[in-house]
Order: C-alpha cells, then sequence, then structure tokens
C-alpha cells in the first residue's frame, strides 16, 4: 500500500505562513490523510501555505484535482495554496488535469516565499463555467457553500453560488439552484483511466486498441472507431520515433475519459518539443485538437473523437 508523510514547518518571513512537505505517493489510499492535514493547517490560523511535492513520486488524477478545492478554501481562509518544484512525473498530472492554470507553481522555496510575503487582496470570484460545482441530487434546499464529491470522479468540489458549473477534473457539469441544490446534468460514461505508457512498440500497439476500443458501445461507427485508432498510432509513433527519437525507455502519460457521445484523451511527454504539423492524422481525424509545448519539456497533446464528428 503507498504511505505519504506529511510534515509541517514554519515558512519564515511569512506571516501564517507554512511549508507543508509530502513525501510519497498523493492517491486514494493517502488522500483521507492528506486532506485532513490541510485543514487542519488552515483551522490553525495557517493560511498562506507551500506545498512542497520534491519527494512526492506518485499522484493520481483525483488527488491532483483536489488541490483546485484546497485552493478555494485557502483562499476563502484569507490565504493562498502554491506548489514549489513537483517531480516530472506529477507535473505532467497537474497538467492534464489543468490544476497549472489555477494554482501558482514555483521551482523553488525561495520563490514561493515571495510571492505570499507580497500584500494580498482577495481574488474575485471566477466565472461560473470554470468554478468547480458540487454533485447532488434532487433535494431539500440547502446552504452555501455547499460540498460534495463529483459522483462521475470522485473530487471533491464546491460551489458558492447559483448557476451552472463544470467540475474542473472531468467536466462533468450541474445545474446549482438558489436554493442550493445541485442538479447534476447528462450523466458520464464512465471514470478517468490513467495510463503510463512506455515506448515500446507493443504496448503501444496495445493502448490503441484499448482506447479505439472504448466507444465501441456507444454508437460510434466502424469507420469513426479506425480513425480514432489510426490517430491514437500516430500520435504514439511520433512521439516516440521524433520527440524520444527512437528510444523506447521514454514514455507517454495519458488520460481518458469516455462519455456518452466522446472520447477525450490527454497526453503528455518529455521528449523534445514538437508541433501542431508534427501529427497531420490526428489533426484531421479528431474533433478537436490542440497541441502545446510543455514549460520545462516535452508536449501536451489534448484531442477529442465525437460520435458522428
Amino acid at each position: 500500500m503507498s504511505t505519504l508523510d506529511i510534515q509541517v514547518e514554519p515558512l519564515q518571513g511569512v506571516e501564517k505562513g507554512v511549508v507543508v512537505r509530502l513525501d510519497g505517493a498523493l492517491d486514494q489510499p493517502t488522500r483521507d490523510a492528506f486532506l485532513s492535514k490541510l485543514k487542519s493547517v488552515i483551522s490553525e490560523g495557517n493560511t498562506r501555505c507551500v506545498l512542497d511535492m520534491e519527494r512526492v513520486t506518485y499522484a493520481n488524477s483525483t488527488a491532483i484535482g483536489d488541490l483546485v478545492i484546497q485552493f478555494d478554501q485557502f483562499r476563502d481562509a484569507g490565504g493562498e495554496l502554491v506548489l514549489v518544484n513537483p517531480q516530472h512525473r506529477v507535473l505532467v498530472i497537474i497538467e492534464m488535469v489543468g490544476v497549472n492554470s489555477v494554482l501558482p507553481i514555483f521551482n523553488t522555496l525561495e520563490e514561493a516565499r515571495q510571492h505570499l510575503s507580497r500584500p494580498q487582496e482577495r481574488a474575485a470570484a471566477p466565472a461560473p463555467e470554470k468554478r468547480p460545482a458540487a454533485e447532488a441530487a434532487p433535494s431539500a434546499p440547502g446552504t452555501f457553500p455547499l460540498r460534495a464529491d463529483c459522483s462521475t470522479c470522485g473530487v471533491t468540489l464546491e460551489f458558492a453560488q447559483a448557476g451552472r458549473f463544470r467540475c474542473p477534473h472531468c467536466g462533468a457539469v450541474y445545474g446549482v439552484t438558489p436554493a442550493a441544490q445541485a442538479i447534476p446534468g447528462r450523466p458520464r460514461t464512465g471514470a478517468p483511466l490513467e495510463l503510463t505508457v512506455p515506448c515500446q512498440p507493443r504496448v503501444l500497439e496495445a493502448v490503441q486498441r484499448l482506447v479505439a476500443s472504448l466507444p465501441a458501445w456507444s454508437g460510434y461507427t466502424d469507420i469513426e472507431r479506425a480513425r480514432l485508432e489510426t490517430a491514437i498510432a500516430e500520435v504514439c509513433t511520433v512521439i516516440h520515433q521524433k520527440a524520444y527519437d527512437g528510444n523506447s525507455d521514454g514514455t507517454i502519460q495519458m488520460l481518458v475519459l469516455c462519455h456518452k457521445d466522446a472520447v477525450a484523451i490527454r497526453l503528455a511527454d518529455h521528449g523534445k518539443t514538437l508541433s501542431r504539423a508534427a501529427f497531420p492524422t490526428a489533426v484531421e481525424y479528431m474533433t478537436e485538437f490542440e497541441h502545446r509545448p510543455r514549460p520545462a519539456r516535452g508536449n501536451y497533446l489534448k484531442m477529442t473523437k465525437r460520435s458522428g464528428g
């Protein structure tokens, strides 16, 4: 079973500041202890927090998605949560989940200290489309803020007002009434599938077939499934041959979300930076295709194949 050691230290030079040092894995077995520790940090009045992730050896997407809610809780308490020095394998998950667009990430503790030592103004609430939403079946009127677990991916979510919201982890949509009722939209099918794929030809071929088989029960035609498999094959081959120069020691981080009428795929690697032009077949066959270079090294791809598209 995975373990996580958590140490809390004062952050010198920052009022109400602490450093939370993590050593081990951030996943389902360690999730409750991690969230409980951050809750106690806030309850003790420490509202400016540096999460030192240098010694985090593994993190799954659910645990990383939790950081969005923790960020909001520190902000609600008048402070902030920032990350320091996540390892490449963890940073890939952070980027795939999209947490890097919410939480500040620094390379050193000193950079984080300087950021948190500045006077802070309370940030305005983000637009509803970008805020996390809470899952709830139609029920008796409640009160804001309301917290609950997303019924699709299990991330603990929170909303502070009525509106239409989306889970920042899996994209599930919820409508929130003025009476503090959260009504889930059209249900999603399946939880996220996370893979660390070695760049070995047989493994890559198996992954291509696996991903192409996921929408088989969802109204996709044989041609659509074949195009999906062809697009994935091109992406895997290009990353292996061009980003890693054919080195089979390279890996591809993959997150697959299979919905009722769409398959969403996120990929990241640590190889050479490529361009969108390196993936012409995927650009043509996928309904949506986005490529961008990763800040440190490598590529990030975001693709969606919709039924009928």
